[in-house]
């Protein structure tokens, strides 16, 4: 499915389930401590219901990341067209993320502490999806002129590392909003580097499209 594709719609029941388990899993340190009598009463539904939509806990919350990975990658690749909101790439994916995260506060806290957590099928999903995400980004950057063509394993590196760091900004956003203006320069900043140093390492990879400099400071995430 293409990642701009309308995303099917969801039985209530089971929206009504993800969304209790959200709310019980952002209050919670460990997902092993969700039952499933707990999750019924904060879905307000019978507990068998539970089996109608999901074999067991740990589908829903692989479920959970490939929702969460679902609108990350419709709403990045959309932030990255919109040359109307910003003229900086890097802001314009960074801010939507940092506008995400903050309008889906529980489901962020609950994909983060998924991906640093225990090995899990929500885990590997999560990464998994995170792989698409940046097969994504590497595509539409190349699209848009703003990466050289060949060293795709090198390049998919680069943005993982990236997108980890992206990641922990958005978490000092949530923390301090305030400080908006200063993490988005310094996600800049870190692309930039990240990107000279790539080139630095791989003179090929230096064969780029023009404007060079002013694409290092925009580059996508």
């Amino acid at each position: 499915m293409s990642e701009n594709a309308p995303t099917p719609a969801m039985a209530p029941g089971k929206r009504q389930l993800m969304d209790a388990a959200l709310r019980l899993l952002a209050r919670q340190q460990h997902a092993e401590t969700l039952s499933l009598r707990e999750l019924a009463r904060e879905a307000g539904l019978n507990h068998n219901t539970f089996y109608r939509h999901f074999d067991s806990l740990a589908q829903l919350q692989t479920a959970l990341m490939a929702d969460f990975t679902a609108q990350l990658r419709q709403g990045t690749s959309a932030a990255r067209a919109d040359v109307g909101r910003d003229p900086s790439v890097v802001r314009r994916v960074v801010g939507w993320l940092f506008d995400f995260a903050a309008a889906h506060c529980d489901l962020f806290l609950v994909a983060y502490r998924t991906l640093h957590g225990p090995p899990s099928e929500g885990r590997l999903r999560l990464q998994l999806c995170l792989d698409e995400l940046r097969r994504d980004m590497l595509r539409e950057q190349r699209a848009m002129k703003l990466l050289p063509e060949g060293h795709d394993a090198v390049w998919l590196r680069v943005l993982g590392v990236y997108g980890r760091a992206v990641y922990a900004l958005v978490v000092r956003y949530l923390e301090s909003p305030d400080q908006r203006d200063a993490l988005l320069a310094e996600s800049e900043e870190l692309l930039a580097i990240l990107v000279m140093g790539t080139a630095a390492l791989h003179p090929s990879a230096q064969d780029a499209p023009r404007g060079g400099a002013r694409r290092k400071r925009s580059s996508p995430v």
